[in-house]
């Protein structure tokens, strides 16, 4: 299905000064992965090459991947070259490949229909994305890039967004075992929860211990980069599936570029600000927080609804995208912002589509009724002049000539 790509950059609002910079010095880590990609590692995944190419399990020591004629053991690809013919249990041989982002996003298992990798790299290119690799042993006084997308689902665009952003950032430590989904909610804890936890907290040892000190130097990272995403989904479980996409492709190599959440984009934007808001004295600031978003991306149902609560987070010239089925429901943004004032421009309507190259460009425009005084609208049935001053959204296919 066809999705609509609409983008407005903000315009007008109270010009903000720079946030002071990191005190902390910027840690770069040993690289914490291995980047040698053209040898299979356990934990990576495979392209079974074939008349129909499939995508195996994450490879392990002792399972096996069943193909056409067989089966393929997991010992005879890890060490083994990128395209090396691999002998299956039968007898037949199979040419394996890791896979591409592309085809990551086509074979891995889902729980929603993903962002497919021509969409989300037109995405990411009409986003205009420019980092700035970090100089080593400076202070960069430049503000951090965040981005923010509300609708995460299988994390399709996550990771292509991750990609644009990995220049900004340094290596980052060992990636932590434990999940780094953050709930906005506070969920109750069951009683028999809370036993569990003290159970746990008895059996606690060395690997605990060493959980803590890899937490610790993860956390201290995150909080030196230069450019996040923060992605937000009102899924638990869909959080926690994109969350493993993520970390899924190239050993986790875009995983540290992502932050993910859960709740309501409104109660996330609310909580940022609330956290990031400066304290009120007399010389020190009026208590309120700087916008700090230079993209926001809308992914959601009624994602129109959620544009006036973006305003107070997205900077001055920070690029607003909202995702939406229909032409109609574009028509809705463009009346919404028209109403309630809000400090955007429209830029661009996209159409994107299977078999559409690079985009339909769409002409949305308000269009007003003929003024009674026109004589050419005189009819013995005219319109009153309350309906006179309604205006309608008129849609045009530019690519197409249609009215």
């Amino acid at each position: 299905m066809a999705r609509l790509f609409q983008s407005f950059r903000r315009i007008l609002g109270i010009a903000t000064s720079s946030p002071a910079p990191i005190s902390l010095s910027r840690s770069s880590f040993p690289r914490s992965i291995d980047t040698d990609f053209s040898v299979f590692r356990e934990g990576d995944r495979a392209i079974i090459q074939g008349r129909i190419p499939h995508i195996t399990k994450p490879l392990k020591h002792g399972n096996r991947t069943e193909v056409a004629r067989g089966y393929l053991n997991h010992n005879d690809i890890i060490g083994s070259r990128v395209w090396d013919l691999i002998q299956a249990q039968k007898g037949k041989e199979y040419r394996l490949s890791l896979p591409t982002l592309e085809e990551y996003v086509v074979y891995t298992p889902r729980l929603v229909t993903p962002i497919y990798g021509a969409d989300a790299s037109l995405i990411v290119s009409l986003l205009d994305i420019h980092v700035i690799p970090p100089a080593e042993g400076s202070q960069d006084q430049t503000p951090r890039l965040e981005i923010l997308e509300a609708g995460t689902g299988h994390g399709s665009l996550t990771l292509h967004l991750a990609r644009a952003i990995q220049a900004a950032n340094t290596n980052p430590p060992a990636i932590p075992q434990k999940s780094q989904v953050r709930i906005l909610e506070e969920r109750p804890v069951r009683s028999y929860e809370e036993d569990a936890e003290k159970l746990e907290a008895q059996a606690a040892n060395v690997e605990d211990r060493t959980d803590a000190i890899v937490q610790k130097a993860w956390d201290q990272w995150r909080s030196q980069r230069r450019a996040v995403i923060n992605t937000v989904d009102v899924s638990p479980k869909f959080s926690a599936h994109a969350e493993q996409v993520v970390r899924g492709f190239r050993r986790g190599i875009y995983a540290g570029n992502v932050d993910f959440h859960v709740g309501a984009v409104e109660d996330w934007i609310k909580d940022q600000l609330q956290r990031r808001r400066s304290p009120k004295g007399l010389f020190t600031g009026d208590g309120t927080a700087e916008p700090f978003l230079s993209y926001a991306i809308l992914d959601m149902p009624s994602a129109h609804k959620r544009i006036s609560h973006v305003v107070p987070a997205l900077r001055r010239d920070g690029l607003l995208v909202v995702f939406m089925p229909s032409i109609t429901q574009i028509g809705e943004c463009v009346q919404l912002i028209q109403k309630e004032k809000l400090p955007f421009v429209m830029e661009r309507v996209v159409e994107l589509g299977m078999g559409i190259s690079g985009g339909r460009l769409w002409d949305v425009r308000m269009a007003v009724k003929k003024s009674r005084a026109d004589p050419s609208s005189w009819t013995k049935e005219s319109p009153s002049r309350d309906e006179d001053d309604h205006s309608a959204t008129e849609a045009t296919d530019s690519a197409q000539g249609w009215v």
